[in-house]
């Protein structure tokens, strides 16, 4: 494993760098309104934040569902809570030794997660899914960010995209960037 698990200041940084490109990318993909994110909220954590159970040992992200408390209607308000798993993240670039894709696969993942949360939170998808359907969902989710990403510049983009493009070597354990 990689010696550092959580990430740094500059992790943090070049994070919040693609979250930017990433959240705007989904939008302008997707025409979603300028409201679309307050009422669709999301957050985004990192290993440091996470509880146990939100802790992966496959992922390099994931997205789940909470409700808020909400005294003014019925029922609570769904948010979104993409869990990052740095730990997952630090070793996949140190094992394909891959630092200047370090960006681009950043963005690639909040793409990616962005890409799930607007897909469930306007119920184009569902989000308890059996494996077999999960598996159908995560092929289709793969394509539309590369969609997403089609007209973005950033260094070594392409290659990150080349990586993803056959799923089931993406989905496989060895299938390495």
């Amino acid at each position: 494993m990689h010696p550092q698990t959580i990430f740094g200041h500059e992790e943090m940084r070049l994070l919040a760098e693609g979250l930017c490109v990433a959240e705007d990318s989904v939008s302008d993909y997707f025409r979603l309104s300028e409201g679309f994110w307050r009422r669709h909220l999301f957050e985004v954590r990192t290993l440091a934040e996470l509880e146990p159970a939100e802790v992966s040992t496959e992922a390099l992200a994931q997205v789940l569902r909470l409700r808020k408390a909400d005294t003014r209607r019925l029922r609570g308000r769904d948010f979104w809570r993409i869990c990052f798993q740095d730990h997952n993240f630090l070793e996949a670039m140190q094992r394909d030794k891959a630092d200047e894709l370090f960006l681009p696969m950043l963005t690639y993942v909040m793409v990616h997660e962005l890409v799930h949360v607007v897909r469930f939170a306007t119920f184009v998808q569902l989000f308890e899914l059996d494996h077999e359907r999960r598996q159908d969902e995560e092929a289709r989710v793969h394509r539309l960010s590369a969609e997403v990403l089609k007209k973005v510049r950033l260094p070594h983009l392409e290659q990150v995209l080349a990586c993803y493009e056959n799923f089931a070597a993406a989905l496989s354990p060895e299938g390495h960037c």
